[in-house]
Order: C-alpha cells, then structure tokens, then sequence
C-alpha cells in the first residue's frame, strides 16, 4: 500500500500478476501511453474524443478504417484488475461509457 492509501494504476494490476512493471514504464510502455493520451494520430484517442463530442460508438467505430484496440480490451483489463482486486477507477468508467456508450 502506498503511503496515501491504496493504488489504482495499471502498473498495480501488472504487479500483482507477477509481471515486470518496467514492462509498462520502459520506453515503449510509457510512449504507448503518452501517444494515447496526446497525440491525435491514436486510434484509442480518437475514439475517446468523438465519444465526447457525442457520437455513437457504433457509428464512430463503423467510419474508422483501423482498429482502436482499447474499445474491445477495456473490460478485459476491468475483469483482470477485479480478479486481482486492484481499483482502476478512471479505466472502470472508460469500460462503462464504452459497455453503455453512456455519459
């Protein structure tokens, strides 16, 4: 537990699966992260910007030529951080909006 109380990161649910965190704050894990969260070449961004403006998922996913992985791996990443019970309370709600493509 850190000193302010628990934590809620992806690098907590790698953990406690028995992974390397430098798997995900190495060079490709935190680029992959920064490309996602800045840049708007990401297909995951993308779509997050486009469900903020209102679009419906289907239709949104429907007029994109590639694939944004996220939108098919969020539950999955909800399911393992359940199983391991760790908190990801920023990636829970991006899981809901996409599950319910709800605000």
């Amino acid at each position: 537990m850190a000193p302010f109380g628990p934590r809620h990161t992806l690098e907590d649910t790698i953990n406690a699966m028995g992974a390397k965190s430098t798997t995900l704050t190495g060079l490709s894990g935190t680029g992959d992260v920064m490309l996602t969260c800045f840049v708007s070449l990401s297909r995951n961004r993308t779509v997050g910007v486009r469900l903020g403006s209102g679009e419906k998922l289907d239709d949104l996913l429907s007029s994109m030529n590639q694939v944004a992985e996220g939108v098919a791996t969020a539950g999955a990443v909800i399911a393992l951080a359940q199983k391991y019970k760790v908190k990801m309370p920023v990636l829970t709600a991006v899981a809901r909006i996409i599950d319910n493509n709800c605000f």
